[in-house]
Protein backbone atom coordinates (compact mmCIF):
# COMPACT_ATOMS: atom_id res chain seq x y z
CA UNK A 1 0.00 0.00 0.00
CA UNK A 2 1.29 3.45 -0.94
CA UNK A 3 0.37 6.25 1.44
CA UNK A 4 0.86 9.75 0.10
CA UNK A 5 -0.26 13.28 0.71
CA UNK A 6 -1.18 16.17 -1.55
CA UNK A 7 -0.86 19.71 -0.24
CA UNK A 8 -3.72 21.53 -1.92
CA UNK A 9 -3.20 24.89 -0.24
CA UNK A 10 -2.36 27.88 -2.43
CA UNK A 11 -1.49 31.54 -2.30
CA UNK A 12 -2.86 34.35 -4.43
CA UNK A 13 -0.78 35.94 -7.16
CA UNK A 14 -1.40 39.52 -8.21
CA UNK A 15 -1.56 39.91 -11.99
CA UNK A 16 -0.24 43.42 -11.63
CA UNK A 17 3.12 41.91 -10.63
CA UNK A 18 3.55 40.84 -14.26
CA UNK A 19 1.61 43.56 -16.08
CA UNK A 20 3.35 46.48 -14.37
CA UNK A 21 6.86 45.22 -15.10
CA UNK A 22 7.54 44.84 -11.38
CA UNK A 23 8.74 41.26 -11.79
CA UNK A 24 11.41 42.37 -14.26
CA UNK A 25 12.38 45.18 -11.89
CA UNK A 26 12.96 42.97 -8.83
CA UNK A 27 14.28 39.87 -10.57
CA UNK A 28 13.73 36.14 -10.16
CA UNK A 29 15.47 35.71 -6.79
CA UNK A 30 13.41 38.41 -5.09
CA UNK A 31 10.21 37.08 -6.64
CA UNK A 32 10.95 33.56 -5.39
CA UNK A 33 11.82 34.80 -1.89
CA UNK A 34 8.55 36.81 -1.87
CA UNK A 35 6.61 33.68 -2.86
CA UNK A 36 8.28 31.65 -0.09
CA UNK A 37 7.37 34.27 2.51
CA UNK A 38 3.77 34.31 1.26
CA UNK A 39 3.70 30.53 1.55
CA UNK A 40 4.71 30.80 5.21
CA UNK A 41 2.26 33.63 5.98
CA UNK A 42 -0.08 33.13 8.92
CA UNK A 43 -3.66 33.12 7.62
CA UNK A 44 -4.94 35.61 10.19
CA UNK A 45 -1.96 37.94 10.67
CA UNK A 46 0.13 37.59 7.52
CA UNK A 47 3.22 37.15 9.67
CA UNK A 48 5.86 34.74 8.40
CA UNK A 49 9.15 33.82 9.96
CA UNK A 50 11.13 31.46 7.79
CA UNK A 51 14.80 31.86 8.67
CA UNK A 52 17.32 33.17 6.19
CA UNK A 53 18.89 29.71 5.99
CA UNK A 54 15.49 28.19 5.19
CA UNK A 55 14.77 30.74 2.44
CA UNK A 56 18.22 30.25 0.92
CA UNK A 57 17.88 26.46 1.12
CA UNK A 58 14.50 26.42 -0.62
CA UNK A 59 15.97 28.57 -3.40
CA UNK A 60 19.29 26.68 -3.53
CA UNK A 61 21.25 29.93 -3.21
CA UNK A 62 23.68 31.36 -0.67
CA UNK A 63 22.48 33.18 2.44
CA UNK A 64 24.13 36.35 1.12
CA UNK A 65 22.17 36.12 -2.15
CA UNK A 66 18.96 35.46 -0.20
CA UNK A 67 19.67 38.52 1.97
CA UNK A 68 20.06 40.67 -1.17
CA UNK A 69 16.74 39.33 -2.46
CA UNK A 70 15.02 40.33 0.80
CA UNK A 71 16.59 43.80 0.64
CA UNK A 72 15.29 44.15 -2.92
CA UNK A 73 11.79 43.26 -1.72
CA UNK A 74 11.94 45.83 1.09
CA UNK A 75 13.13 48.56 -1.28
CA UNK A 76 10.32 47.67 -3.70
CA UNK A 77 7.71 47.91 -0.90
CA UNK A 78 6.92 44.21 -1.28
CA UNK A 79 8.12 43.18 2.17
CA UNK A 80 7.73 44.59 5.63
CA UNK A 81 9.95 43.49 8.49
CA UNK A 82 8.15 43.43 11.81
CA UNK A 83 10.19 44.40 14.86
CA UNK A 84 11.26 41.20 16.60
CA UNK A 85 9.69 40.31 19.93
CA UNK A 86 12.49 40.47 22.50
CA UNK A 87 10.78 37.74 24.52
CA UNK A 88 10.66 35.26 21.65
CA UNK A 89 13.75 33.44 20.48
CA UNK A 90 13.18 33.61 16.75
CA UNK A 91 14.54 35.52 13.81
CA UNK A 92 12.90 38.28 11.85
CA UNK A 93 9.18 38.28 11.22
CA UNK A 94 8.16 39.22 7.68
CA UNK A 95 4.91 40.36 6.12
CA UNK A 96 4.73 40.08 2.35
CA UNK A 97 3.01 42.97 0.60
CA UNK A 98 1.02 43.42 -2.60
CA UNK A 99 1.50 46.39 -4.91
CA UNK A 100 -1.46 47.58 -6.99
CA UNK A 101 -0.57 50.12 -9.66
CA UNK A 102 -3.20 52.73 -10.61
CA UNK A 103 -2.57 53.98 -14.14
CA UNK A 104 -4.04 56.50 -16.52
CA UNK A 105 -3.00 55.18 -19.90
CA UNK A 106 0.69 54.45 -19.43
CA UNK A 107 1.14 57.08 -16.73
CA UNK A 108 1.32 55.82 -13.14
CA UNK A 109 -0.89 57.90 -10.86
CA UNK A 110 0.06 56.00 -7.73
CA UNK A 111 0.81 52.60 -6.29
CA UNK A 112 -1.29 51.17 -3.48
CA UNK A 113 0.60 48.86 -1.13
CA UNK A 114 -1.27 46.47 1.18
CA UNK A 115 -0.05 43.79 3.55
CA UNK A 116 -0.60 40.21 2.45
CA UNK A 117 -2.96 38.94 5.16
CA UNK A 118 -4.84 36.03 3.55
CA UNK A 119 -7.90 36.33 5.81
CA UNK A 120 -8.39 40.05 5.08
CA UNK A 121 -6.80 40.66 1.66
CA UNK A 122 -9.82 40.01 -0.59
CA UNK A 123 -12.16 42.15 1.52
CA UNK A 124 -9.60 44.94 1.82
CA UNK A 125 -8.96 45.14 -1.91
CA UNK A 126 -12.74 45.14 -2.50
CA UNK A 127 -13.08 48.10 -0.10
CA UNK A 128 -10.28 49.97 -1.90
CA UNK A 129 -11.92 49.37 -5.29
CA UNK A 130 -15.29 50.52 -3.96
CA UNK A 131 -13.74 53.66 -2.46
CA UNK A 132 -12.06 54.46 -5.78
CA UNK A 133 -15.25 53.84 -7.74
CA UNK A 134 -17.61 55.76 -5.49
CA UNK A 135 -15.26 58.46 -4.22
CA UNK A 136 -16.61 57.92 -0.70
CA UNK A 137 -14.20 58.23 2.20
CA UNK A 138 -13.98 54.85 3.89
CA UNK A 139 -11.40 54.85 6.70
CA UNK A 140 -11.36 51.04 6.74
CA UNK A 141 -10.37 50.92 3.07
CA UNK A 142 -7.23 52.94 3.69
CA UNK A 143 -6.27 51.41 7.05
CA UNK A 144 -2.83 49.76 6.88
CA UNK A 145 -2.43 50.96 3.27
CA UNK A 146 0.57 52.81 1.91
CA UNK A 147 0.17 55.13 -1.07
CA UNK A 148 3.21 55.75 -3.26
CA UNK A 149 2.50 58.69 -5.59
CA UNK A 150 3.60 58.49 -9.20
CA UNK A 151 5.94 61.10 -10.71
CA UNK A 152 4.36 64.54 -10.51
CA UNK A 153 1.86 63.60 -7.78
CA UNK A 154 1.65 63.87 -4.02
CA UNK A 155 -0.59 61.96 -1.62
CA UNK A 156 -2.46 64.15 0.86
CA UNK A 157 -2.77 61.95 3.95
CA UNK A 158 -5.28 64.29 5.60
CA UNK A 159 -7.83 64.37 2.77
CA UNK A 160 -6.87 60.92 1.43
CA UNK A 161 -6.63 62.27 -2.10
CA UNK A 162 -3.98 62.25 -4.80
CA UNK A 163 -2.91 65.73 -5.85
CA UNK A 164 -0.92 66.77 -8.87
CA UNK A 165 2.22 68.82 -8.54
CA UNK A 166 2.35 69.16 -12.33
CA UNK A 167 0.10 71.25 -14.52
CA UNK A 168 -2.89 69.35 -15.89
CA UNK A 169 -2.06 70.73 -19.36
CA UNK A 170 1.31 68.97 -19.14
CA UNK A 171 -0.25 65.65 -18.13
CA UNK A 172 1.04 63.15 -20.70
CA UNK A 173 -2.18 61.36 -21.69
CA UNK A 174 -3.31 61.11 -25.33
CA UNK A 175 -6.90 62.25 -25.94
CA UNK A 176 -8.07 58.82 -27.05
CA UNK A 177 -7.23 57.49 -23.57
CA UNK A 178 -9.37 60.09 -21.79
CA UNK A 179 -12.44 57.88 -21.61
CA UNK A 180 -15.44 58.40 -19.35
CA UNK A 181 -13.98 55.77 -16.99
CA UNK A 182 -10.70 57.69 -16.88
CA UNK A 183 -12.45 60.95 -16.08
CA UNK A 184 -14.48 59.22 -13.35
CA UNK A 185 -11.30 57.82 -11.82
CA UNK A 186 -9.67 61.25 -11.86
CA UNK A 187 -12.71 62.79 -10.12
CA UNK A 188 -12.38 60.26 -7.32
CA UNK A 189 -8.68 60.10 -6.55
CA UNK A 190 -7.48 63.43 -7.93
CA UNK A 191 -10.43 65.86 -7.75
CA UNK A 192 -8.22 68.95 -7.84
CA UNK A 193 -6.82 68.11 -11.28
CA UNK A 194 -9.79 66.39 -12.91
CA UNK A 195 -11.59 69.62 -13.85
CA UNK A 196 -8.50 71.06 -15.54
CA UNK A 197 -7.89 67.80 -17.35
CA UNK A 198 -11.47 67.56 -18.60
CA UNK A 199 -11.38 71.19 -19.78
CA UNK A 200 -8.27 70.32 -21.76
CA UNK A 201 -10.21 67.58 -23.58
Amino acid sequence: MIIGEINSTYTTQQRDMFESGLLAEIGANAFTAWSIIKYHADYKTGEAYPGLRSIAGKMNISKQTAMRALETLENAHLLRVVAPDVFKKKGKTYIARERLTVKLGKHVLCTIVVDYVPLKLKAQIKKINTALQTGEHDPDAWAQVEIIPGDGFIWDEKSKTLKASIRALDFPVPEQEASTETQDLLRKIAPNMSQKFMRKN
